[in-house]
């Protein structure tokens, strides 16, 4: 903690709490898989409440279980709302659709039930559209707010079993807006409910008009099960770093333009087991394209970077650890996965949330507060890498 605090004191690193269970009664007391974006002046994270990441043991599922727990901060991180249930806006015969346990997620948590019904969408995504809306989509559908996260509502037939004809659909941390075609979300298909966790070597890209409302297909092969993908728009492209699920060991970057197939390049992304969602942003400060990735079998999140000029030969520069945490993966300790973190330009730095607890709970959101002068931040580290 000595060290977290000369790193908090010089502005480089911070680590805090964002979200955590201490008031939790039920087995519903794993909070994970945060992800943010900024509206205005105003940071706006979403995670899960639910029984566990690992089956085995969290326990049950109950009515306080929600893909979609939101909180807003007004002072960059250092206080936060109360949390909001996201089902809270919802109609009555839409917050159940099928069961209190989602439709990607009944062969985990509720096996015995075989309904069809629900919205058909697996993890989720956030973002800031052009007029200063917050979008979010997680496994209970479409959601917006047009005064940063302060109210929300949602789009009752977005995604859903009976207007949405395809599979469920994984989806990647960030939603983006095109210049012309409306909001853009991207992932990959995940089966049906009685099929969860289907791989397919398919890219999708869905596309919104209408703010959230409505969502078009398109949809391409890439060769490998490409998981999660984390999306920047950069000279009127769409670049990636992905998951490759084959054997879960290496992430993959496409480059992707609408209307015509990703290319897809391999890069020195590997690991022995365990890859898994990475944040990709373009650092203001560096001129560097930057990601933040967790090594899970290790517990540890590392710092990566690359110019934009070598982005064709996806070779990346690993720049520095940012955490670690004792314990053993999925055993007795689980998390990070940092995804849709937010760069804050003006007051120099990113905000990254991730998760961190027992795999079947309790578990909770953090938030890691980290200069974006990466120089700096990478020669303080290198003294002594910091282990919570």
């Amino acid at each position: 903690m000595e060290r977290l605090l000369e790193g908090e004191q010089a502005g480089l690193i911070e680590l805090k709490a964002v979200n955590l269970p201490r008031e939790v009664r039920n087995d519903c007391n794993h909070f994970g898989w945060p992800i943010a974006t900024m509206a205005g002046e105003t940071l706006v994270v979403m995670h899960r409440r639910i029984p566990g990441h690992n089956k085995n043991g969290a326990g049950k599922p109950d009515p306080s279980m929600s893909y979609g727990i939101v909180l807003r901060s007004e002072d960059h991180g250092k206080t936060w709302s109360e949390p909001y249930d996201l089902r809270d806006c919802m109609k009555p015969e839409d917050r159940n659709r099928g069961g209190i346990v989602p439709l990607s997620h009944r062969r985990k948590f509720d096996p015995e039930n075989h309904s069809s019904e629900g919205y058909k969408v697996h993890l989720h995504s956030i973002g800031t559209a052009k007029d200063g809306a917050v979008v979010a989509i997680n496994n209970h559908g479409v959601f917006r707010s047009e005064d940063e996260g302060r109210t929300w509502k949602h789009f009752p037939a977005a995604l859903r079993d009976d207007t949405f004809h395809h599979q469920i659909v994984n989806l990647g941390p960030r939603i983006l807006e095109d210049p012309t075609r409306g909001l853009l979300v991207f992932g990959n298909w995940f089966g049906e409910a009685e099929g969860y966790h289907t791989l397919h070597n398919q890219f999708v890209a869905l596309c919104s008009p209408d703010g959230g409302a409505t969502w078009e297909v398109e949809e391409y092969p890439v060769g490998f099960p490409q998981y999660e993908p984390a999306a920047l728009y950069q000279d009127g492209r769409y670049l990636f770093v992905t998951r490759d699920q084959t054997e879960v060991r290496a992430h993959k970057q496409m480059t992707w333009q609408p209307g015509k197939p990703p290319k897809i390049t391999s890069t020195n992304l590997e690991n022995p087991r365990y890859v898994d969602t990475v944040d990709f942003s373009f650092n203001p400060v560096t001129k560097r394209f930057e990601i933040v990735r967790s090594e899970r079998y290790h517990m540890e999140l590392w710092l990566w970077s690359l110019d934009p000029a070598d982005w064709e030969t996806g070779h990346w520069r690993r720049e520095c650890r940012l955490l670690a945490r004792n314990g053993k993966f999925y055993q007795d300790a689980d998390g990070f996965h940092p995804a849709a973190a937010v760069i804050d330009e003006a007051r120099g730095v990113q905000h990254l949330f991730i998760y961190t607890g027992h795999p079947n709970g309790p578990a909770g959101v953090f938030r890691i507060t980290r200069t974006l002068d990466t120089e700096s931040l990478r020669k303080f580290m290198e003294r002594e890498e910091i282990v919570n």
